[in-house]
C-alpha cells in the first residue's frame, strides 16, 4: 500500500485500512479504475435517484475530467477495492484555501452498512485537516438518509436545503478547527 493513498501528511501509513472489513484495501485511484468508478457511481445513483439522469448532463462532468478535477493540489479520488473489483469511492475537491468539499461517496449495495463509506469519511476528513482545510463542506439528497446520518453523526451540520430539478438537496458543513 505504502504512499498510494495519497494522503499529504503521511503517505506510509498502513494503520487506517483497520477501519475496513477484511480483505478490502482503500487507495487513490489510477486511470485503470476509470470503468469501475463509472459503474460505482451510476449504481448509486440508480439506486437511491432514478430521476438523476434526467436532471442535466453537466452534473456528471467531474467524472469525465477526473484525473484533473480531483488529483491535484489539495483534492483527493480514493476507491475501495476488494479482490474481484472495487467497492467504494469518495473524492475531496478544493473549494478555495479555507475549504474542501466532499464529493462523489458511493459504497457498492454489497457493501453497504459494513463500515466501508464510514473508512472513507475519516480517510477524506483526515486529507482535508492535514491540508489545513477550517471546513469540509457536501451535499446529498433527500433520498440517501443513510448518508445524512453518517454525516450528521460525525459532526456535519445541515446548513440549508435547496431544489435541484426534482430533488430536494441537503448542504452540510463540519468544522474542522
Amino acid at each position: 500500500m505504502g504512499g498510494d493513498r495519497g494522503h499529504p501528511t503521511d503517505p506510509q501509513e498502513k494503520t487506517r485500512d483497520r477501519s475496513l472489513p477484511d480483505g478490502l484495501r482503500m487507495r487513490r485511484y489510477e486511470a485503470a479504475d476509470n470503468d469501475q468508478v463509472w459503474a460505482l457511481h451510476w449504481e448509486g445513483v440508480l439506486n437511491t435517484t432514478r430521476e438523476y439522469p434526467k436532471v442535466d448532463p453537466k452534473y456528471d462532468a467531474d467524472l469525465t475530467r477526473l484525473e484533473e478535477v480531483y488529483l491535484g493540489q489539495g483534492c483527493n479520488f480514493w476507491v475501495v477495492e476488494a479482490p474481484d473489483g472495487l467497492v467504494g469511492m469518495a473524492a475531496i475537491s478544493r473549494v478555495d484555501a479555507t475549504a474542501g468539499r466532499l464529493r462523489r461517496m458511493r459504497v457498492t449495495e454489497a457493501w453497504r452498512r459494513k463500515g466501508v463509506a464510514k473508512a472513507l469519511l475519516d480517510e477524506a476528513i483526515g486529507f482535508c485537516r492535514a491540508c489545513g482545510y477550517g471546513r469540509l463542506v457536501l451535499d446529498t439528497t433527500e433520498h440517501q438518509t443513510a448518508a445524512q446520518r453518517m454525516y450528521e453523526d460525525a459532526g456535519f451540520v445541515k446548513l440549508d436545503q435547496r431544489s435541484l430539478g426534482p430533488f430536494i438537496i441537503f448542504d452540510y458543513a463540519l468544522k474542522l478547527d
